[in-house]
């Protein structure tokens, strides 16, 4: 801790301290040491993936520039918020501000460095002397960040620092710098998804190493005693500021982390809706935390207000008092005394003054201190006691005192049972040779005047009142008077009383509580007076309404990172329960999507069922006769083929009927177009219910019809042929008109041995088309297989 350069020892708060007999001693704030701690290993964290970030950007040499600018500004705003919560958390016997250009002077400095390191580590490779020249140059521009946000608070006299403690922290500023490009260049390619443990434990050991150059640093400063901050007037200061500087720079660091988990994460619909909670209510955490500490600061200094007024109050109320004493001493002490008269028309005056003055005692002494008379109230022995020159011995060993030369209030230093508070002031000299050369007149008043004065202020329960006096000896005391009476105040009280006439401080009551004081001291007796409260009381408060308040935002984010997780599962869902109906588009299976409770995917659902139907009625369209509703060639020749792969990897047989109606022509020149339609459609009918559910029967083109059997067996083709040709030589009746046709049918087999020359559809239809001619030529109204 600065402030000393010899003896290390531990202070109140556990913290080590340094002391120097020159030098002033400071203290720590632990919450913001902690604070700078978390804060370095956050900003550590974030550096490490700002790296990340940048390799992988290199091929874009936008994205890279636009990484390395945020990851610098990213990084070096971490590590400055990190110096100067630690510079916020130590503090002096006097009041600390720092200069507002300097400390963002400060903070260019550490993003340059940031910026130096990164743009380091974005190099495809990184040899020995490369990195000990970046990482010397990145530790150099952290220790000049450090010691300038030092010199921020312009002490007057300067800081002077300790030469082995100062290299030792550029040391350290470098090694660390060092370690960090290292690991950062090592971990480079590990994302924040891939590699989150490796990131936490180098950047706790970052962060550490990052602290441990900070402290060293502020260990090596000395602040002389008797130093003023000279940035007071103008600057910046207050442990709220170093928690809102830290939450900015949290939330800013955070806000830069989440970015980058972003880009690292697969864009998910529930990612992307978590994501957008976090962004949404992390920062209205973080804002809200900055204004409850901010009112919690306000309400501190209001009551901090309150106890500095009422310790103006009554340190007004002990001059007054203190005054109204010193007037009647030296009222008492300009009295003309009769002449000749000396001690004992003295003591008769003092006698009638003792009341008005409320003194339990008047003494009179010489210039060398030694008593000359002491004159007591009947209830602290006899009423006068002659000194040296008298005839009595003194009541009292002598004891030396000021010089008579102005009023003086403090203890007695005799012991008695009941310590008493003393005020003198001097004789004029004719009158001291009217009292056997006595220089100064010192009253002597019960403590308990003091006493009854604090209780007549009103005062919290909690808060403690004590009056000190010039020495800084406690005098009076709401609690524990008795105890502690004549003890002197804690050191570092003691150095701010003598150092400010008032203020506020954190400090170590006499009973060992921690406490903040606020203390005045006195212009016309020097004496103080100090009102403290509890620290754990000031804090109790605030740690309630943070555990409540973080409590409650735990809660918050949780239950909305649960509800975005259930709602993007729904709507992911119902995405991708859109997927099978895509896929089934086109393949003739039939595309149903239900309502799936979400408006837009609905609306796409219904178009999807739209599509579908459109596509299957073109494709049907396409693949079908328009007048029969057969298969038409194409979808024929594209089934068959299908059956014929089967039939070879199976070993089974395809036969293919070509099937053409003799007499056709005939009706349809006599009877029209419109019977001859009806005639197709008719046979169409017959043929289709002629065969077998897996078989197919298609149009070729005008009178003429193919049907293809799957597995027909040996004899099958033959019999299915002789139906056909029975089902379609029955008369038809077409509309009132009875027309006869008959059907030539000639077939063909597919090989039915895999050894056996494969055959394709174009081929079979050729030999059921030569097989149907032979039957037209042998007579009609017959089959004819080839082959056979």
């Amino acid at each position: 801790m600065p402030g000393g350069r010899n003896q290390s020892c531990i202070d109140s708060t556990g913290v080590p301290d340094f002391r120097g007999p020159d030098t002033v001693t400071g203290v720590y704030d632990p919450q913001l040491v902690a604070l700078s701690i978390v804060t370095a290993v956050i900003a550590s964290f974030v550096a490490l993936d700002m790296a990340t970030r940048v390799v992988a950007a290199a091929g874009s040499p936008m994205r890279t520039a636009l990484w390395l600018a945020c990851g610098a500004l990213a990084m070096g705003t971490g590590i400055w918020a990190m110096h100067f919560v630690g510079m916020l958390a130590f503090s002096l016997p006097i009041a600390l501000a720092y200069d507002v250009p300097v400390t963002l002077a400060s903070l260019a400095v550490a993003a340059l460095s940031s910026a130096l390191a990164l743009h380091t580590i974005a190099r495809p490779s990184l040899g020995r002397r490369r990195l000990l020249i970046a990482g010397t140059l990145m530790g150099l521009g952290i220790a000049c960040m450090h010691y300038l946000g030092m010199e921020a608070m312009r002490m007057q006299p300067g800081i002077r620092y300790d030469p082995a403690l100062f290299a030792l922290s550029v040391v350290l500023a470098v090694a660390a710098s060092t370690a960090a490009l290292l690991i950062c260049f090592r971990l480079r390619h590990e994302t924040i998804v891939t590699g989150p443990w490796k990131k936490s434990a180098s950047a706790v050991v970052m962060g550490a190493a990052i602290v441990g150059m900070h402290y060293t640093g502020m260990a090596a400063a000395n602040f002389p005693e008797g130093g003023v901050c000279g940035a007071l007037a103008d600057g910046m200061g207050g442990a709220w500021l170093g928690f809102v500087i830290a939450g900015l720079a949290t939330l800013f660091l955070l806000t830069t982390l989440l970015s980058s988990i972003y880009e690292a994460t697969p864009p998910t619909i529930r990612s992307r809706l978590v994501f957008l909670v976090i962004a949404a209510v992390m920062p209205v955490a973080v804002m809200t935390l900055a204004l409850v500490l901010l009112d919690f600061q306000r309400v501190r200094d209001v009551k901090a207000g309150d106890r500095l007024n009422t310790a103006r109050a009554i340190a007004a109320a002990v001059d007054r008092d203190l005054s109204g004493v010193e007037s009647g001493l030296r009222v008492l002490a300009a009295s003309q005394l009769p002449p000749g008269e000396g001690l004992a028309a003295f003591s008769l005056e003092a006698r009638e003054a003792m009341p008005l003055l409320h003194a339990s005692g008047l003494r009179l002494e010489d210039s060398a201190g030694n008593l000359v008379m002491d004159i007591r109230q009947p209830r602290h022995g006899s009423t006068v006691v002659a000194g040296a020159s008298g005839a009595s011995s003194p009541a009292v060993a002598p004891r030396p005192v000021s010089a008579p030369t102005e009023a003086m209030a403090s203890l007695s230093g005799e012991p008695s049972p009941e310590q008493l508070i003393e005020v003198s002031v001097p004789l004029p000299a004719d009158k001291a040779a009217q009292l056997q050369g006595a220089t100064a007149l010192r009253a002597r008043l019960a403590p308990d005047r003091l006493r009854d004065l604090l209780a007549l202020q009103q005062m919290d329960p909690d808060w403690l009142a004590t009056v000190y006096d010039r020495e800084g000896r406690v005098v009076a005391r709401t609690r524990g008077a008795e105890r502690y009476f004549g003890v002197e105040a804690p050191r570092d009280l003691l150095l701010k009383l003598r150092g400010q006439w008032e203020g506020l401080m954190d400090t170590t009551s006499l009973d060992g509580v921690a406490v903040q004081t606020a203390f005045v001291r006195t212009e016309s007796s020097g004496w103080a007076v100090g009102i403290s409260v509890p620290s754990a009381s000031l804090r109790l408060p605030l740690t309630r309404a943070l555990a409540w308040l973080v409590g409650g935002f735990m809660l918050t984010i949780a239950g909305s990172l649960l509800l975005a997780w259930r709602i993007g599962g729904r709507i992911a869902g119902a995405v991708q329960a859109l997927t099978q109906p895509a896929l089934a588009l086109g393949t003739g299976v039939a595309v149903e999507v239900p309502p799936l409770g979400v408006v837009e995917v609905d609306r796409v659902g219904r178009a999807l069922t739209h599509a579908a139907r459109l596509l299957d009625a073109a494709q049907h369209e396409a693949n079908h006769d328009a007048l029969t509703g057969l298969a038409n060639r194409s979808l024929f020749r594209q089934m068959v083929q299908q059956q014929l792969a089967l039939a070879r990897r199976n070993g089974t047989s395809v036969a293919v009927l070509y099937v053409d109606l003799d007499g056709f022509k005939e009706v349809n020149d006599t009877h029209g177009h419109g019977v001859g339609d009806l005639l197709l459609k008719e046979a169409a009918q017959r043929l289709r219910a002629a065969v077998r559910a897996g078989d197919l029967v298609a149009r070729l083109g005008g009178d003429e019809f193919a049907v293809a059997l799957v597995h027909p067996g040996q004899r099958g083709a033959a019999k299915v042929a002789a139906k056909l040709v029975q089902a379609l030589s029955e008369p038809f009746e077409l509309g009132g008109l009875r027309v006869s046709v008959s059907a030539s049918i000639g077939g063909a087999s597919a090989p039915s041995s895999p050894a056996e020359e494969p055959a394709d559809c174009d081929a079979l239809l050729e030999q059921a088309d030569a097989a149907m001619y032979q039957a037209k030529q042998s007579g009609k109204s017959r089959f004819v297989l080839a082959g056979v």
